[in-house]
């Protein structure tokens, strides 16, 4: 089973030529999984030839704008282009009520307006939106043909609850931590992963940043004791050098350290 994973964004809030904000997406067996979906990830599918009517699951790790800012738009560019099969998502308490405001108050006029003037691709009559939403917390797992992903909770304060996700399939496993500080969580179930994704961050000591997010030497730190096969840095700030993350990181962590960029890929091959 092969996991071929693209990196859709890979940066922060901060608006940044370079640099869209968190998404992920990942083709497993019959699945395209996303996993965020933040600012500018609808437009680097366009540019990068994927069809967003393809993408079968969005895991959401949590609330923040810049995880799902592109959420509404993916659901709804996809249905009035002809997806036909509902849109499952999953993500912490609180994402269905999200998701239900979005399409039952916010988009509602749009949504009605297109199904009245039969605004499919070819002119049709388009069905409902059909997202069908879950709320899933620490522990849940969701599988699919050969695959399956388990929600983990981390820490990334004042988020009442923050979600990274494992994903296996095969005999490969990743771990993407979403937004967190270094935490047992990120430890424990990336233990021996053959990739991990994680955030990495700087602030200035004792701003406080720390409590919600990871500086690369503290990544590279959990990375060593993981026992991860592969390390990812992601989320990145504008105007920080890859050769400041790969030194921070490499202090700590002597395997592979790879620097994530919009529209980089990476293959998993069981």
């Amino acid at each position: 089973m092969t996991m071929e994973i693209r990196f859709l964004g890979t940066g922060t809030p901060y608006p940044d030529p370079e640099r869209g904000s968190s998404a992920i997406l990942v083709d497993v067996g019959s699945a395209r999984v996303l996993l965020d979906c933040g600012r500018n990830c609808v437009q680097q599918m366009a540019r990068m030839g994927i069809s967003l009517t393809t993408v079968t699951h969005c895991f959401l790790t949590h609330g923040h704008y810049d995880h799902i800012a592109d959420y509404a738009l993916l659901s709804l560019t996809s249905w009035r282009y002809g997806r036909q099969h509902a849109l499952k998502v999953f993500g912490p308490p609180g994402t269905k009520a999200m998701s239900d405001a979005l399409f039952n108050e916010v988009y509602k006029i749009d949504i009605a307006a297109r199904k009245s003037l039969k605004k499919g691709e070819k002119g049709e009559v388009l069905p409902d939106i059909t997202v069908d939403v879950s709320d899933i917390c620490h522990g849940n797992i969701v599988e699919g043909e050969g695959w399956r992903i388990r929600a983990v909770e981390v820490i990334h304060w004042p988020i009442p609850v923050s979600l990274g996700f494992v994903l296996e399939a095969g005999s490969k496993r990743m771990f993407f931590t979403g937004d967190t500080s270094p935490c047992d969580a990120v430890r424990e179930h990336a233990a021996g992963a053959d990739l991990l994704i994680h955030e990495a961050m700087y602030f200035p000591d004792g701003s406080g940043h720390y409590r919600s997010h990871s500086h690369p030497e503290k990544v590279g730190e959990v990375a060593r004791q993981a026992g991860a096969r592969h390390l990812v840095l992601t989320h990145l700030q504008p105007n920080v050098t890859s050769e400041t993350l790969l030194n921070d990181a490499g202090k700590q962590f002597l395997q592979q350290i790879t620097i994530a960029k919009d529209q980089m890929s990476l293959v998993l091959d069981s």
